[in-house]
């Protein structure tokens, strides 16, 4: 039968690779378009043996732990050539280095150690600015949350100084309510006592012409 398989023949899978080819200038600039991503472009051609030589490499170095960042893709120059041209290949192969749409660094030629240390040198450089990057933000957000403290701070502040002036106030208001009272009491116990010894001034002189009265009266009844 058609469908089964002979002892030995099982189908060998195919290598998973983590080079992405470019079939077109679209696709070249949307892989350029990804930020703060460092992208190696391969530019090669089938009829270059040089191409070729390096594939092996290019392979490895895609899978490496230490590369795991970079992001590699390969040109075809006879599939893509506007590519080629608009990125003035000029040998076979070329390694464009790209970061943000900007070409970081370039060399030419079969030379593994050579594009080795070019990955190593910008990928180190990459990281530091992660992580520069990364205590920015915490310093930032540090920064964010200490200003936020402060003003909590200076805001709890001033409510307490309102706080207490409205105190002073009501405490000056009601000792001023309280000396216009008692002036006032004294004022009116003040003209209540003059009455008083009004009254009893005038009872004593009603009093002295009774009296005087009555004197008289006892004389006119001898």
């Amino acid at each position: 039968m058609s469908g089964r398989r002979r002892p030995g023949g099982a189908r060998k899978m195919k290598a998973f690779s983590r080079v992405e080819n470019l079939t077109s200038s679209n696709a070249f600039d949307r892989a350029l378009r990804r930020r703060d991503q460092l992208v190696l472009v391969e530019f090669v051609s089938n009829y270059s043996p040089s191409s070729k030589s390096m594939a092996p490499y290019m392979q490895t170095l895609s899978k490496t732990a230490e590369f795991k960042r970079i992001r590699f893709c390969r040109v075809d120059i006879e599939a893509v050539p506007a590519v080629a041209e608009r990125c003035n290949v000029k040998a076979l192969p070329t390694y464009q280095l790209y970061k943000n749409g900007e070409k970081l660094e370039e060399m030419s030629g079969a030379l593994p150690s050579k594009l080795v240390t070019m990955l190593k040198e910008h990928n180190v450089r990459d990281e530091r600015g992660g992580v520069l990057k990364l205590v920015g933000v915490v310093l930032g957000v540090v920064g964010a949350l200490t200003g936020v403290l402060i003003l909590k701070h200076r805001v709890e502040q001033h409510e307490i100084r309102e706080e207490t002036r409205r105190k002073n106030e009501e405490t000056t208001r009601l000792a001023k309510e309280q000396a216009e009272r008692e002036e006032r009491q004294r004022r009116r116990g003040g003209k209540t006592i003059t009455a008083i010894a009004k009254q009893e001034e005038e009872e004593e002189e009603d009093f002295e012409e009774f009296v005087s009265d009555d004197v008289e009266w006892e004389d006119d009844d001898e």
